[in-house]
């Protein structure tokens, strides 16, 4: 096991580049609409007692020049710290602490005031004291100490599990970061030491990609919009956090995105973004087939032909269908539940489409090695879906 510390590309999201042996960043750039996207990393290894120290330096902007981006918020980064389990939305789960260029600090999705604004040529430290009591969370800017940004006492000291990591967050920005492995960019406060200077038996090592291809797994959800499939995904990976499944799906693409003053009340612009959204979708989905990880399609996934074009691209890995359909009743249920709460209504006739053209996944297809129903068993999804094919036959192949 490499013993080094570095940014880890496997603890990261698929749009975040590492570069530079690991002690480099950026974000993917093209498609465009990357450009509106978020990105994080966590470093390799982590602590859960001491007082640690990092430095991030903010080297460069990239070209952010987008339909649909806001030039204030096209350049952004958050610094910290978080624990494994959280989101790569770093300071938006707790146990996430994050240092905008903004001058803001968050944790748990609460922002506020701290500090100034930084941002390009800027060097942030970023300091994690578990010695006092209580625990702190500090930053410096070019060498300036900030001050005190947040401080928890419910810290279990000594325990691996809840270790915190170094966490970068980006959006178009080039970063460089320095854990030790170089020279100080600017000195550290006394007593702090730089994570690669820690002795190895006190850190804390992430999680480690599988070895190959043939021990990772990806599960392709199959279901009408609104049946439940985010739903079925999210709880799924909450429920097995030791695979550390990566969702894909244009709806969390779109939440990456994060158009600040843009509403799912605009269709033409909405209509933009999902269009932006499909192709870096596209993007992530040959991402993800090169990288050994696990993953979670969340799309309807009903169309054969779509199936078998994603799917191909996963040679090697342990391929799962996991059909989510639950009765009429039901379903109109969630449907309505989910209009509400996202402001989006698919149009009537593109679910005439789906439901003319939806066919279930098998095994003799050599597309899966099992399928399974999340919700209604074979045989009933098997006559609810034949019933979909018989009343919008007129939609058959379009």
């Amino acid at each position: 096991m490499e013993q080094r510390v570095a940014l880890d590309d496997y603890n990261s999201d698929l749009n975040f580049v590492v570069c530079d042996h690991g002690y480099g960043a950026s974000t993917l750039n093209y498609p465009l609409g990357f450009r509106l996207m978020w990105a994080g990393a966590r470093a390799t290894h982590g602590v859960c007692k001491g007082k640690v120290y990092f430095e991030v330096k903010l080297e460069s902007y990239q070209d952010a020049r987008c339909e649909g981006q806001n030039r204030q918020h096209s350049h952004l980064i958050r610094v910290g710290w978080s624990s494994a389990t959280s989101s790569f939305a770093l300071g938006e789960d707790v146990w996430s602490f994050g240092y905008g260029g903004w001058g803001k600090f968050s944790t748990d999705g609460k922002f506020s005031e701290y500090g100034e604004n930084f941002g390009q040529g800027d060097v942030i430290g970023a300091m994690l004291d578990l010695e006092s009591k209580p625990a702190k969370v500090a930053f410096m800017k070019n060498g300036q100490h900030l001050g005190t940004a947040f401080s928890f006492s419910n810290f279990p000291i000594g325990n691996p599990i809840n270790a915190l990591f170094p966490h970068v967050y980006l959006k178009n920005c080039n970063i460089k970061v320095n854990f030790g492995q170089q020279g100080a960019w600017f000195t550290p406060p006394r007593g702090f030491r730089y994570l690669e200077h820690i002795p190895v038996v006190s850190r804390v090592r992430g999680a480690i990609a599988p070895l190959k291809k043939l021990d990772c797994e990806v599960i392709m959800t199959v279901g009408l919009p609104g049946s439940g499939k985010t739903t079925w995904a999210t709880n799924f990976q909450k429920q097995h956090p030791e695979k550390r499944y990566n969702i894909l799906g244009t709806d969390l693409i779109l939440d990456q995105m994060r158009v600040v003053g843009t509403s799912r009340a605009y269709p033409d612009r909405w209509q933009m973004l999902i269009e932006m959204a499909t192709e870096c979708f596209d993007v992530l989905l040959r991402t993800a087939a090169s990288k050994k990880r696990n993953y979670i399609l969340d799309q309807t996934n009903v169309y054969a032909s779509a199936r078998k074009r994603k799917l191909t691209q996963f040679s090697g890995f342990r391929r799962v269908a996991v059909v989510v359909q639950p009765d009429d009743t039901e379903l109109l249920r969630r449907s309505q539940k989910r209009t509400k709460e996202t402001k989006k209504e698919i149009p009537f006739l593109e679910i005439r489409k789906m439901k003319a053209n939806y066919s279930l996944p098998e095994t003799s297809d050599n597309l899966f090695d099992r399928v399974d129903f999340a919700e209604l068993p074979l045989r009933s999804a098997l006559a609810l879906v034949r019933r979909y094919n018989r009343d919008n036959i007129q939609y058959k192949g379009k």
